[in-house]
C-alpha cells in the first residue's frame, strides 16, 4: 500500500499525529488530480491538512476498508474548513474546486464536504462534513 506523500504537484501535505497514511492506490491517485496550486482559479493552494486516512474510524467506513480507501481534508492554507469556508474566499474557493475536480475521478464514490454532498455522482443527503471534506473511492 502506497503512503500519501508530504508533497504532491508542490502542495505541502501535513498529517494529523494519529494518521496511517498507508491507503490504497485509487486514494494517491485521486489525491495527485485533485491537490495542485491552481485548483482554484485566481488562488494558490499551498498546504493541505489531512486529518484522518487508514485511520480513526470502524467498519464500514471506507476509511478503514481494503486497507484506506478515504482521506479527510480538515484545513487548507493552514485554515481549519470549519472555521473559514465561509469566512475566507480563498478557503472557499479552493474547497469547492477540490470536490468538483473529484467528480472527474472516474473511481470516485464518495464526496462530502462544506460544498456538496455526493455519492456515485449523485446527491446523496446526510449530516456532517462541514468541517472537513471526506474523499473516498471504489
Amino acid at each position: 500500500m502506497p503512503d500519501i506523500p508530504s508533497n504532491i504537484n508542490g502542495v505541502t501535505i501535513e498529517f494529523s499525529s494519529s494518521v496511517n497514511k498507508s491507503v490504497g492506490p485509487r486514494i494517491t491517485d485521486a489525491l495527485k488530480l485533485v491537490v495542485k496550486t491552481n485548483i482554484a482559479t485566481g488562488k494558490v493552494l499551498n498546504k493541505l491538512y489531512i486529518s484522518s486516512a487508514n485511520d480513526q474510524h470502524k467498519s464500514p467506513s471506507r476509511h478503514v476498508q481494503g486497507k484506506g480507501k478515504a482521506v479527510d481534508i480538515s484545513r487548507i492554507n493552514g485554515m481549519k474548513l470549519s472555521v473559514y469556508y465561509n469566512k475566507d474566499p480563498a478557503v472557499k474557493a479552493i474547497a469547492n474546486a477540490i470536490q468538483n475536480e473529484f467528480e472527474k475521478y472516474q473511481h470516485r464514490r464518495e464526496n462530502f464536504g462544506p460544498y456538496f454532498k455526493k455519492k456515485l455522482g449523485k446527491a446523496h443527503a446526510m449530516s456532517g462534513h462541514g468541517d472537513h471534506i471526506h474523499l473516498s473511492v471504489n
